[in-house]
Parts: structure tokens; C-alpha cells; sequence
């Protein structure tokens, strides 16, 4: 089934289910069919699960298993009618392709490369626990439950070049070793990547590719948002996976946020460098551009949400702590002005 009409049904469902979370891709609620626990109401067990660019659901509780198409028909039938024509006339107009489960969108004038570059790499969740790529992950505590989504590539660079030679035409001698985040857009369509180097020594930390050279940038989690409910803009990929609801942009190109992430209520979260004459010129900007800003408090010392969590913060009260700082306008500036002295 094409992935992003599950995820788009998927999120149309939020507002059914009692407990409703999606966290960075993880869709959790109470379970429809067991209730979960009937003494606990805060027990919340049932999942929504990608596998194999499919989705299916699964309860931690009484186990059931459903496709997520069946799942839909039994939740709401109408609903799960127009899912149905919704596929049919994706077929119909020769719009999604099958290239070993995994689909893509057609286009007169582009081919998709989909997720190609990343069949021949492993994922960080199938490498063994002394790798040095599984030792990295585990130092940024970044949560097991989304390492599935994380692969790895001995040679990074060689790999960049392999996908995007246009732009990586040099060679690299030695290895490269680099953790890959995949891009997707809003469909779950997978448009490019960042390449991230574990090596300390490697003065290019990032190799940035998007293959489909469109206006998609290098925005990260936009297939992971619900775009109903407020929106974190982050700097960094790694700080996205704490934060509930956010994506990650690299640098602040607003043309580029406007675009893509049309919700009500955004808010940007830079990373906590108050000296940093790019970061204040940032915040000023987000300011100007309507946006509501975190200022971080003067007690936080660490650089990012990364290594705050690292530091043994509670991504919970990181997300407090974001929400209780939180400004505009006016407010915005004075509460600014303060943090940058």
C-alpha cells in the first residue's frame, strides 16, 4: 500500500483514539479493540507500525494484529471508503509505482530515486552493539525505538557520491564512516539525505544530498509531523528526535519553512548559543517573520537539546522548558535582548 496515504489516514484518525500521540513517527493511543487497562486510564498500548514502507497496527495488550487497511474498515468505514478510492485513483493515474514495496511517485519529467540508496546499508538497529555506529548512537541517547530509522555507511562519502555525483565529484581516500538520516517529505516519499560523520577528527561533519533537486531543501521529519497541532523548528536532527512534532531545518531559510509547514502555531527553537551573532541575527528573524520563538533561560547552560538530554535531562521537561519560554512579538524582543547580553 503507498506509504503516504497510510500515514495521511493515519493522522486523520488522531482525533478518535484517547491518548493520541505521535512522537517523531511513533503512533501510539489506547487500544480501540481491549480498551488497554480499564484501572489505569493513562495505559496507552496500541501502535501504529511502519515496516517495510507499510503500516500495520499492534497491541501491546491483548495483541492483536491488523493491516492497517483492515484496521481503518473496522474503525471507521467511511473513512476507510475514501482511503480505498483514494488508492484506486493514485493507480488509475499511473501516480504510484511498486519497486519491491516500496512506492513512488511518477513524474514526465523526474525520476524518483525512492528509497534506492538506502537497500545496501544496514540499519543502526541490525548492527551489532560494539559497533562503533551503535556506540555513537547510544553516547547521543538516541531513543533504540528510532534506530530502525537510522542507517549507516562505512564510507560516506563514496556512498554521497554514488547517489549525487554532480555535486560529490572528488575522491575520498580511507573510510568515511557516517550515520545516514533519510529525508522524506510530507507523503513519506524519501527526496534525500544527511550524511553525518562519527568521526571527530572530520572537518566536513555533514554531507548534505537531496536528489530530486526541488524546493524540499534538507527539512527533516516533515513526514513525521501532524501539522494540527504546534510544530517545533529545530536546527538539528539529532534535537528533533526529543522533541514531539518537530522537524529539523539546519539553517533558517523562511521561504522554505513557510512552504512546508503551513500549521497555526510554529515555533522555532534555535540552540542556546547567546553569543553567536548568526544565532542572534536567527532569532531576530523568526521574530520579524510572525513566528513565536524558545528563548532559553539563563540556568541552561548546555548547547542544544542533544546534549542537554545527554547532560541526563529529561526530554519531558526539555519540552516544559521550551513551552514555559516560549514568546512573540514584543515579548519576544525584550525576552531576547536579555538572553544575548
Amino acid at each position: 500500500m503507498a506509504q503516504w496515504i497510510d500515514s495521511k489516514y493515519t493522522l486523520l484518525l488522531s482525533n478518535r483514539f484517547d491518548r493520541f500521540t505521535n512522537k517523531n513517527g511513533t503512533i501510539n493511543f489506547r487500544c480501540p479493540y481491549c480498551g488497554d487497562s480499564q484501572k489505569d486510564k493513562t495505559k496507552a498500548r496500541g501502535y501504529i507500525i511502519e515496516k517495510k514502507q507499510e503500516y500495520f497496527y499492534y497491541c501491546h495488550n491483548c495483541h492483536i494484529n491488523r493491516t492497517f487497511s483492515k484496521f481503518l474498515e473496522e474503525q471507521d468505514p467511511g473513512l476507510h471508503r475514501e482511503y480505498v478510492m483514494e488508492i484506486v485513483k493514485e493507480k488509475a493515474a499511473g501516480n504510484v509505482v511498486v519497486e519491491d514495496n516500496v512506492f513512488t511517485k511518477a513524474s514526465p519529467a523526474q525520476t524518483w530515486i525512492g528509497m534506492k540508496p538506502f537497500k545496501k546499508l544496514k540499519k543502526i538497529s541490525q548492527l551489532s552493539h560494539t559497533h562503533p555506529a551503535v556506540r555513537y548512537i547510544k553516547e547521543r541517547k538516541i531513543p533504540s525505538c528510532l534506530h530502525y530509522k537510522i542507517y549507516y555507511a562505512d564510507n560516506g562519502y563514496k556512498w554521497a557520491k554514488e547517489w549525487l555525483p554532480s555535486k560529490f565529484q572528488g575522491d575520498f581516500l580511507g573510510r568515511d564512516p557516517r550515520i545516514i538520516l533519510p529525508l522524506k517529505d510530507s507523503k513519506g516519499k524519501y527526496f534525500g539525505a544527511i550524511a553525518r560523520s562519527i568521526d571527530p577528527n572530520n572537518s566536513q561533519r555533514y554531507l548534505k544530498l537531496n536528489w530530486n533537486d526541488d524546493d524540499t531543501g534538507f527539512l527533516y521529519g516533515l513526514d513525521s509531523i501532524n501539522q494540527a497541532e504546534t510544530v517545533y523548528v529545530l536546527e538539528g536532527q539529532f534535537d528533533s528526535m526529543f522533541i514531539p512534532n518537530a522537524v529539523a531545518v539546519g539553517s533558517m531559510h523562511w521561504k522554505l519553512i513557510q512552504k512546508h509547514i503551513t500549521a497555526t502555531n510554529v515555533v522555532v527553537v534555535l540552540d542556546n548559543e547567546p553569543r553567536s551573532k548568526y544565532l542572534q541575527d536567527a532569532v531576530d528573524s523568526a521574530i520579524d517573520n510572525g513566528y513565536s520563538v524558545c528563548v532559553w533561560p539563563s540556568h541552561i547552560k548546555e548547547k542544544d537539546i542533544n546534549d542537554m538530554v545527554v547532560a541526563g535531562m529529561d526530554p519531558a521537561d526539555i519540552k516544559l522548558i521550551i513551552d514555559s519560554n516560549t514568546y512573540s512579538g514584543l515579548k519576544a524582543k525584550l525576552a531576547m535582548s536579555v538572553w544575548s547580553k
